[in-house]
């Protein structure tokens, strides 16, 4: 029984809602190294299915589905202030009707050298380099603007997506 309070001591202080640590080279934990993106599987789904009351960051490591991410990531973090307006910023509208035609092979607004979303290759997609996913670009800040930094785990719940070809 001693270990018990040590084990929720540990997964509370890994439950990922804090914003990205940066490596040593400055590049956001779970980014670029030796020059290619570095691409995790999702966490498998037990038998008995995800389990149930994880938050957001918990939840992110077993999808790579933009079902999931338009409903956790975009539709709370995005759409609420900035890309679900009319007109959206930076013409770049994320609700859930038109959020990937607006992204995968799209010209980037404020940034025309870059495609917001290149399927199969997160490291040369402007979406991951706004997140801070990616390095890229000098940026004044990382997406969701005004607000935190979304944690790693949404960040690379994304960047499988893109890696998987950006399905429907």
């Amino acid at each position: 029984m001693r270990f018990v309070p040590a084990i929720v001591l540990a997964a509370a202080a890994s439950c990922g809602t804090e914003a990205p640590t940066h490596g040593p080279d400055g590049s956001p934990d779970g980014g670029v190294r030796d020059g290619s993106s570095v691409v995790t599987d999702a966490t498998p789904i037990p038998p008995d299915g995800i389990p149930a009351g994880l938050a957001p960051c918990e939840e992110a490591v077993y999808h790579s589905d933009l079902a999931w991410i338009q409903a956790k990531v975009f539709d709370v973090s995005c759409t609420t202030m900035c890309h679900g307006m009319s007109p959206p910023a930076g013409m770049l509208n994320l609700r859930p009707s038109a959020s990937r035609l607006a992204l995968v092979n799209v010209q980037g607004y404020s940034h025309p050298d870059w495609i917001r979303v290149v399927p199969g290759e997160p490291q040369k997609s402007l979406l991951m380099v706004e997140l801070g996913g990616e390095p890229g670009i000098q940026l004044e800040g990382y997406m969701p603007w005004g607000q935190p930094m979304l944690c790693t785990e949404k960040i690379d719940a994304i960047r499988r997506w893109i890696a998987a070809g950006a399905p429907e």
